[in-house]
């Protein structure tokens, strides 16, 4: 039902810029251009804002869990070793 809605939204602010075209004879190229520099903004912010910084904060994790994962194939040799020495504990 929400999708139809937003359908609806936008095929009336299509009409109505349209209209505004013909009232005003001017294309609507000329009447989108503010549209455009406010989605290049709001590109330029959702860019600089979440993007970089998500970016930076992967390659940080990647470069501290990067040796942990080298270690990680010793798990099994260690959970043995472990496993002797708990029996050896207790015998």
């Amino acid at each position: 039902m929400e999708l139809l809605g937003l359908f609806v939204l936008f095929f009336f602010a299509w009409i109505a810029l349209k209209l505004i075209a013909v009232i005003f004879n001017v294309t609507i190229f000329a009447i989108a251009l503010p549209f455009k520099i406010l989605g290049l903004v709001l590109a330029c912010l959702f860019f600089s804002l979440l993007v970089i910084p998500l970016g930076l904060f992967a390659g940080l994790a990647g470069l501290i869990l990067a040796p942990l994962l080298i270690l990680l194939q010793f798990v099994p040799v260690l959970l043995i070793l472990f496993g002797i020495y708990l029996l050896v504990k207790n015998s």
